[in-house]
This record gives C-alpha cells, structure tokens and sequence, in this order.
C-alpha cells in the first residue's frame, strides 16, 4: 500500500504572481489551452477577488526545482490579464466599483474600468488577495491523474443548484414555491439536488414571459433580470393558484407526474383553464383526463393517432424547447376542451362604471346584506357577483350586488381576498 504525505497548503497573495509569474509554468498535460474561458467568466473572477469571495485553489506542483500549474492555469491568466489592463470590469457584475466614489475621484470623476484606472485602495485590496494554492511535492503522472480524477469526483452543479446561489428576492420565492404541497405530495421527482427549485423557476418564468425556451440560460437570464420578484408579485400568486388548484385535483402521489416535462405540460393547461373557464366542477373531470391522456400518450406508437405521436416525440426530446412546449400545450388543451366543453367565463370581469351606477342606484345606495349606507367611488364600497365568476357567473347589471366591503370579504366570501 502506498500512501502520499499530504500536500502542503497555503496561501500567496497576488502580487507574488504577479511579480514572479516567469516562475509558474502550465503543465499542459493536465490544464486546458489558455482562453476557453468567456470574457464573461473572467470577469466574474476579477470581482469575486475584488469583493473578498473565497475561489478554489490554484494546484502547483513543484519538480525538479520548478513549479508547473497543474490547475488553476486560468484564473491564473486572468489575474494577469486584469493587472496588465487587457481585461475590463463589467458593468455587470462590478458597476458599483466601477464607479465607486474613490475611483471616480481618482479618474476625474469618470468611472474606473481597468486595474490602473482603480483608487490605491481598490488596488491594493487586489494586489493583497491571498490565492489558496496547494502543493503537490514529486507527484508522477498517474498520482497526478488520480487527484484530478478524485477532484472531479463531485457531480457538478446542475441549474437547481446554480439558481439557488443567486442574489435578490427571487430566490427565496423560488424556494416557497418548491415548498408547495404539489412538489412535496403530488409530483413524483425527489427534490434531490434542488430539483424542485428549477421547475418552479420554469413555472415563474413562464409565467412571466408566456410560452417560450426554458432551457437552463434562459431561466439564469430571467433571474439576473428579476431579482426584486418576491411573494408579493402576481407572478408568485399566479403560481402558487394553479399549484393550490393542482393539489385539490390529484390530492395524493401522482406517478404520472415523474418527468419535468409533464409537470410543465399540465401546469400551462391548468394556468389556461383556470384564467378562461369556470373550473370548479371539474376537478374529477381532470385527474380522469390527465391518467387517461397519458396511457394514451404511452400506446400512442400502437393506437396510430398522429396528434398523439406528435404529442409522444414532443414529451421525449427536447421538451424544453418552445416549438415542443407548445406542441404539446396546444394538443392537450384541445383535447380536454372537446371532451368536457367546460364554461367560459366572461371576458369582462369587472362591471364598467355605467352598470356600478345602475347598481348603484337600484340596490338605494345600501349594503345589500347588512343595510350599511354607502357612497360611491368609496373603496369601502364593493359589487358583488351573484352567481360567482368562477363558476361562470356573468358581468351584467342583473347579476350584480352591492356590498359593503366587510360583508363582501367576510360573510360572503368567508374572509377570501
């Protein structure tokens, strides 16, 4: 059995690489051609350093009286880059140093971009960074390749996991959808590895945005865009009201819901439903639709319905794609419709001023259930749905109640907003 001392771990603050950068050769047996880097990914780098963010440390390995980087080549590279004025600052990710007030005072009031455009301070806090390196004494090729194999050993991150180390509001809104009791008792995908975070933030983001890609980038966008989205936005509400009316529908572990595809399918049906047609008396109607649809879909090669093969390809590749999504959407929405003809609910939800004026006047100006006088215009005064909207319930003057606001929230609708 053989067994390596150790390796010695230390720190270097970056002026010694930058003063002695001659020393440190690129092992290119183990390390990658310098620039597979993005500009992006570099300066990203330059502003963790600059922040004070920990990065992983840079492996050196020291041999016949040279040290060979065995990896970290390119953080290494961009640390030089930056110190000699060929890598910029993004507004980006670094626009509050940038113009910073010390930089701007420095640059006569313009903003700093480069490392000599930077105050002292900035300069020396740069130059300070101390750079976690490990070192490896007289390692051959195949202890080498070992440690590397046993570094990447990890699985690398997958979107859930990215997404929840995202600044802003959005991510703890993300975190209580995925809490919601359709992720924690209907879906059948374990919430492993944050599995549940990335549907949900599809959920929002197409929510948000309509029918569209909803591959990994796009949702990595929709939150650098969205950081202030929190539980207060209609976004969260619309979200969280299909997941309510989804949990009514299947109530226990739905095995056909195992795939993020289907989950995404069902949710723009139910979402188009809900906003369009009175849907309160179907709920049986869709647990039976949806476990009948997907047998459906799973014998489609055999049935030879060519809308069903269709549906069939879309649900096994590319299924985040927006041709696919909307295949698939507009297919399964037909379907139901034709089979359950459900109500429409009047386009015109609210009733205009000229109606709440004949309301008004006919109900004499008094809450219709406690007798309370009213005014109008006054938020105080409401008008009711006599059969309710959601049940298809129309927007017209006969339909109409006027109410007080506490009756209206309170006796009427059980204390509901």
């Amino acid at each position: 059995m053989k067994l390596k001392k150790p390796p010695q771990i230390t720190t270097l603050p970056i002026s010694t690489f930058i003063l002695h950068r001659e020393r440190y050769k690129v092992d290119f047996t183990y390390q990658r051609e310098a620039g597979t880097w993005t500009k992006a990914d570099e300066q990203y780098l330059i502003d963790t350093i600059l922040r004070g963010f920990g990065i992983p440390p840079i492996f050196l390995h020291e041999k016949d009286g040279e040290e060979f980087i065995v990896d970290g080549q390119q953080r290494l590279n961009t640390i030089w880059k930056f110190r000699d004025d060929t890598l910029s600052l993004s507004k980006k990710y670094s626009g509050d140093i940038i113009n910073d007030n010390k930089n701007r005072q420095k640059n006569n009031g313009q903003p700093a971009y480069c490392y000599s455009e930077l105050h002292k301070d900035w300069q020396d806090r740069f130059d300070s960074y101390p750079l976690p390196i490990i070192y490896l004494k007289d390692y051959n090729d195949e202890e080498i390749r070992d440690l590397f194999r046993r570094l990447q050993h990890g699985k690398p991150l997958i979107p859930g996991e990215i997404l929840n180390a995202y600044p802003g509001d959005i991510v703890p809104t993300m975190r209580k959808l995925a809490e919601h009791k359709f992720f924690k008792n209907i879906v059948a995908i374990k919430a492993k590895r944050y599995k549940h975070y990335y549907i949900a933030a599809q959920l929002m983001y197409l929510e948000s945005e309509g029918i569209k890609d909803i591959s990994p980038t796009y949702i990595y966008e929709f939150f650098e865009r969205n950081k202030n989205l929190n539980t207060s936005s209609k976004i969260y509400s619309r979200v969280n009201k299909v997941l309510n009316y989804l949990v009514d529908v299947f109530q226990t572990r739905t095995p056909e819901l195992r795939k993020p595809g289907w989950i995404i399918t069902l949710y723009l049906l139910i979402a188009h439903l809900l906003e369009n047609y009175s849907m309160d008396n179907q709920k049986r109607n869709l647990k039976t639709f949806f476990t009948s649809f997907y047998q459906d879909i799973a014998s489609s090669s055999t049935r030879g319905d060519q809308e069903l093969i269709k549906f069939n390809l879309a649900i096994s590749k590319g299924t985040t794609s927006q041709a696919n999504i909307k295949l698939r959407y507009d297919i399964i929405l037909k379907r139901f419709l034709d089979k359950y003809n459900p109500m429409r609910l009047d386009e015109n939800r609210s009733f205009t001023e000229d109606q709440k004026i004949v309301i008004f006047r006919r109900d004499n100006e008094k809450c219709q259930v406690c007798g309370k006088k009213l005014t109008f215009g006054d938020p105080d005064t409401h008008f009711h749905h006599k059969d309710r909207y959601i049940e298809g319930g129309k927007t017209e003057i006969e339909n109409g109640l006027l109410v007080c606001k506490d009756c209206h929230l309170n006796k009427i609708h059980g204390g509901s907003k």
